[in-house]
């Protein structure tokens, strides 16, 4: 199988760069609420969805204000992996690209989901740094045969 551009790319940037603002997620104690893990395969797929939403190229302006560019927060969903796009507030701005978006996404999968335990994490994007990736295991449930 020959790797696509992006996998090559999240592929280096997972193995020569250091994801300096993520936060891996780490299980919390017996007896209380756990975290799902995520396959990390699951989230790739979806990751490379979204870089494919980059139809210019360039950036585009992200926020919660209505009327200003693409409207957060946003998620997206792929069997196992939940990936969520969103602002620290209600009045932050900022621009990306949908494929900055996906290589910073497929770098946090890289250093928090292809690594045990496989729970996640978060991590800013675009230059203001007030927009942040999480990526988070939910349970999967195959859909139902169809009859």
């Amino acid at each position: 199988m020959k790797p696509t551009p992006l996998l090559a790319l999240l592929l280096f940037a997972a193995t020569h760069c250091l994801l300096v603002n993520a936060g891996c997620f780490r299980q919390n104690p017996p007896g209380m609420p756990q975290l799902c893990p995520a396959i990390f395969r699951d989230c790739i797929d979806k990751i490379k969805e979204l870089a494919e939403l980059d139809k210019t190229h360039a950036p585009i302006a992200f926020s919660r204000k209505r009327g200003v560019g693409y409207r957060l927060p946003q998620r997206w969903f792929r069997k196992t992996c939940w990936i969520n796009l969103d602002m620290h507030n209600d009045h932050d701005e900022d621009y990306a690209s949908f494929m900055e978006i996906a290589v910073e996404a497929g770098t946090l999968a890289a250093a928090c989901v292809a690594p045990p335990p496989h729970l996640g994490g978060t991590t800013f994007v675009g230059p203001r740094k007030v927009m942040n990736i999480t990526i988070l295991g939910v349970p999967y449930r195959p859909p139902p045969p169809r009859t």
